[in-house]
């Protein structure tokens, strides 16, 4: 059938709308309607108000192209052109500077070879707008089968096109700073790596950023101050790369970069002192100054990595490296670092059996009473037996299981074993009672349980609650804040005493300091070993002693090792000592055979 080219809306008439515009499609092009001026008026009516837009053309390929010959009511909608408009007008009256000519070429070649057309283009509306145009376009053929004109059904697919544009961004990117994401980062670091693996001469380096003091931004002002201030800092470092290098945000406060094509290693390290200066800068936030600094993490590409994430891990060591050194600095990793990392998780991983092989032990060193030198009590020290290791010293292993939280399960386990001492203790020599100190972590005095672990303890063991002190650091205590007022009053409820260890080194309010359920404060080392040497600190030692007797608290001075240091903190009365002057931590073996020889050796003369 032969189409008339002049075919316009006075030939319109109401029929089926809801015939399908690929089913009218596949009528014309197989010659399923009649010359029938019936049929004609129905299809025509179903062409025209059809919801996609339709355009039927004539057959020149070739430029200028095809002429248009009928376009129906939802092309003038989704274009802006009405019929006199675009009547005698070629398609290309909807391309312009973004249209992909390459998509027009695959057209022509398929409608050359009598096939079917689809696909997607942007085409521009009569006020110069864009818009994603689908495409289906397909011969019309004659009863003879002679090509006459070309159908296209075309559909505005910009709302889907953008929706799956913005899942692809989001998947990308981060959505606080809008910087790329960690997926992102690791397919851009492989490609680089892949690069540098290939050209010996593409060298570039990967910058692992970790800002320092943010969670005490975070917790102190808010989370959305804290957004603010990373929205801000990810500007800051952008400002201070180059335009060829690649900045993602792998989450947190953490940051990568990667500094591309190094000709010259300087150039690492004059970006990585723009990024610290930068971030030096105090940000204001409501008429409030935040001050903050980065550590940063730096690996090369000529260390020959296979994979991105090894390269990540690697910068990430440095950084922790940088952050080790005093923070506000960077760290190029070296091979070391590794070696160090390993043996690191090695020793995490035998931490976390250690408990169930029973590899720990407790040790006890004396505490005496300054007045007649005579032992009172102990405190409880933790030792590890490695298998392999042999022995590991505390500063070896308390702080990995500090940042592990496999403290909070050691600390349970050494609370109940000295319970379990003390009642021994007591059973040997009843007519003398000696108190134990127990030392808790940090970790431990954060956990919203730790009241019920200390009464289950207390209750399994059965020991005289009045000889367990509980040790916590100056500093355990002010980074609870005020909810350390409420804990510290829920121990001393169970029977318990309570001493701030370490005191003297943390930045307590004194103003706090007497609201605290405290019993005992003991000494810094530090300020013992300072007798003889240092008289401001001896000073200091008399005022904390003058301090802790006006808040009726007892004073223990740590870390007395001579008698001049003895006799000193005697003079300042202090009422109890504990040092290597009067016993090295031993185990509880010895202790026993210490408390026989002195006390049950002494009731039996």
């Amino acid at each position: 059938m032969v189409l008339d080219r002049h075919f316009s809306h006075s030939d319109v008439v109401q029929g089926d709308t809801k015939t399908s515009p690929f089913l009218i499609s596949e009528k014309l092009s197989n010659g399923y309607i009649n010359n029938n001026e019936e049929q004609i008026t129905l299809l025509a009516a179903a062409v025209h108000s059809a919801h996609d837009s339709i355009v039927i053309t004539t057959t020149e390929l070739d430029y200028p192209g095809p002429e248009i010959v009928f376009v129906n009511k939802a092309f003038s909608q989704m274009t802006g052109y009405q019929p006199s408009e675009i009547i005698g007008k070629t398609p290309r009256i909807l391309q312009g500077p973004n249209t992909d000519r390459k998509v027009f070429k695959n057209l022509k070649t398929l409608l050359r070879n009598g096939q079917v057309f689809f696909g997607e283009a942007i085409n521009y509306r009569k006020d110069g707008t864009e818009f994603y145009n689908q495409w289906h376009i397909e011969p019309i053929t004659n009863s003879e089968g002679e090509l006459t004109h070309y159908l296209a059904i075309q559909r505005d697919v910009t709302d889907k096109i953008n929706t799956r544009k913005k899942l692809i961004y989001d998947a990308f990117h981060d959505s606080l700073t809008g910087l790329h994401n960690r997926a992102w980062f690791l397919e851009e670091l492989q490609n680089c790596l892949k690069k540098a693996n290939e050209y010996q001469d593409y060298v570039f380096a990967l910058l692992f950023l970790d800002l320092d003091g943010f969670k005490l931004i975070n917790d102190s002002l808010g989370h959305s101050v804290g957004d603010i201030f990373l929205q801000d800092v990810a500007q800051r470092i952008t400002n201070s790369l180059r335009d060829q290098d690649k900045l993602a945000r792998l989450g947190g406060d953490e940051f990568t970069i990667i500094i591309d094509d190094v000709k010259d290693l300087s150039i690492i390290s004059e970006i990585s002192d723009r990024i610290q200066n930068s971030l030096q800068q105090p940000l204001i936030v409501d008429s409030q100054e935040i001050f903050t600094s980065g550590s940063i993490g730096i690996t090369l590409s000529t260390m020959g990595y296979e994979s991105g994430e090894e390269m990540v891990r690697d910068a990430d060591l440095a950084m922790y490296r940088a952050k080790s050194l005093g923070k506000s600095r960077s760290a190029i990793f070296n091979k070391t670092m590794h070696k160090v990392a390993v043996k690191r998780l090695n020793l995490e991983n035998d931490l976390r059996k250690a408990l169930e092989k029973k590899q720990f032990e407790t040790y006890y060193q004396p505490i005496v009473n300054v007045a007649d030198q005579s032992i009172v009590g102990f405190e409880s020290l933790l030792r590890w037996h490695h298998p392999e290791q042999g022995f590991i010293s505390p500063v070896g292993f308390i702080p990995l299981a500090e940042e592990t939280g496999l403290i909070v399960e050691i600390g349970e386990w050494v609370l109940h074993q000295a319970c379990i001492q003390s009642s021994l203790w007591k059973n040997l020599i009843p007519f003398h009672s000696f108190f134990i100190n127990v030392n808790l972590s940090p970790r431990q005095f954060k956990q919203s349980n730790l009241v019920q672990k200390v009464e289950e303890i207390l209750q399994q063991t059965q020991c005289d609650r009045h000889l367990i002190k509980l040790e916590i650091t100056e500093s355990a205590i002010l980074e609870t804040d005020n909810k350390a007022d409420t804990m510290l009053n829920q121990l001393k409820e169970l029977g318990i005493k309570l001493c701030i260890d370490d005191f003297g080194t943390g930045y307590s309010s004194l103003s706090r300091l007497y609201q605290l359920p405290i019993d005992i404060l003991k000494i810094d080392a530090c300020f013992i070993r300072a007798i003889g040497k240092h008289e401001k600190k001896e000073k200091i030692l008399e005022s904390i002693v003058n301090l802790a007797h006006n808040l009726d608290m007892e004073v223990v001075a740590e870390g007395v090792e001579t008698e001049i240091q003895f006799q000193k903190v005697k003079q300042n009365q202090c009422e109890y000592v504990q040092g290597y002057l009067f016993g090295r931590p031993t185990t509880s073996d010895e202790i026993e055979k210490l408390l026989r020889k002195k006390y049950l050796t002494e009731l039996l003369s």
